[in-house]
């Protein structure tokens, strides 16, 4: 009878757990039917085609802004150089100078493609403080020098100098009156007071010293006869010493030495030498 009942119970558990697997594989499928209502939509691809064709009006965009960054930054000047010692004049000037004085005229005397020949106008010169020569060049243009006369503030002036000059040039050669600012954008060298080339020269202005005053009462003065010289004597004591400072032994002794110059009486030094380790 006990095994029988036991049985029963076995079978009404079984049961109960099968129902409750039911009951909670039917509330899932509930739950998933209620909330998974999105419904799927398949992406096709474009064809290669309309790709391209939205690609290449941004290439294009691109092309036509490549050079935007020039304003912001230079190209570098390669016409940049800088003057080699020892090649110029002190008369050559640069970039600084023509900088600094754009405002003011001068007077073109001639140019010429050898700047040998300027060298050469100038040593024939015997006042060369008013010359100076530049170097023009940049692109697509022919390296020339440019010699100059005068620095002055305004054209009336440079005019006025230009009528007083007396130079000795060809009758080919026509002087001009004309302004620093039209070199400016062909001048890129570094000017020989830059390098150190404008050397000058220097005075050295003496003056006369006071000479010392000679007494001449002591040239006139007699001299003193001369006369025998006397023997000095100078004696020497050595005193030594214990360790408690007192004195253990004295020794004198005398030398006679004959000075180079006269004296009146006997000079007798004493000297004491002390032994502190005897």
């Amino acid at each position: 009878m006990a095994a029988a009942s036991q049985s029963v119970k076995q079978r009404v558990q079984n049961s109960i757990w099968l129902v409750c697997g039911a009951l909670c594989l039917l509330l899932a499928i509930i739950f998933w039917a209620i909330t998974d209502r999105d419904e799927l939509v398949e992406v096709g691809k474009a064809p290669e085609s309309e790709v391209e064709l939205q690609i290449q009006p941004a290439k294009v965009a691109a092309t036509a802004h490549l050079g935007a960054l020039i304003d912001e930054v230079k190209p570098l000047e390669q016409t940049k150089r800088l003057t080699a010692s020892g090649l110029h004049e002190p008369e050559f000037r640069g970039t600084k100078f023509i900088s600094e004085q754009r405002k003011n005229q001068t007077i073109e005397l001639f140019r010429v493609s050898e700047e040998d020949i300027i060298k050469g106008f100038l040593k024939k010169q015997a006042d060369r403080q008013s010359f100076l020569y530049i170097r023009l060049s940049g692109e697509n243009r022919a390296e020339q020098y440019v010699l100059l006369y005068g620095n002055y503030k305004n054209t009336s002036q440079a005019q006025s100098a230009l009528e007083q000059l007396a130079l000795q040039l060809p009758a080919s050669i026509k002087p001009v009156v004309t302004s620093f600012m039209d070199y400016l954008p062909f001048v890129n060298d570094l000017g020989a007071e830059e390098v150190s080339l404008n050397n000058k020269l220097y005075e050295v202005a003496l003056k006369p010293a006071a000479l010392p005053k000679i007494d001449e009462s002591l040239l006139a003065a007699p001299k003193q006869s001369a006369t025998s010289p006397q023997r000095s004597t100078t004696t020497t004591t050595v005193t030594r010493r214990d360790q408690d400072g007192n004195v253990v032994d004295v020794q004198k002794s005398q030398s006679g030495v004959a000075p180079p110059a006269p004296a009146s009486n006997n000079t007798t030094t004493e000297q004491e030498i002390s032994d502190p380790f005897n």
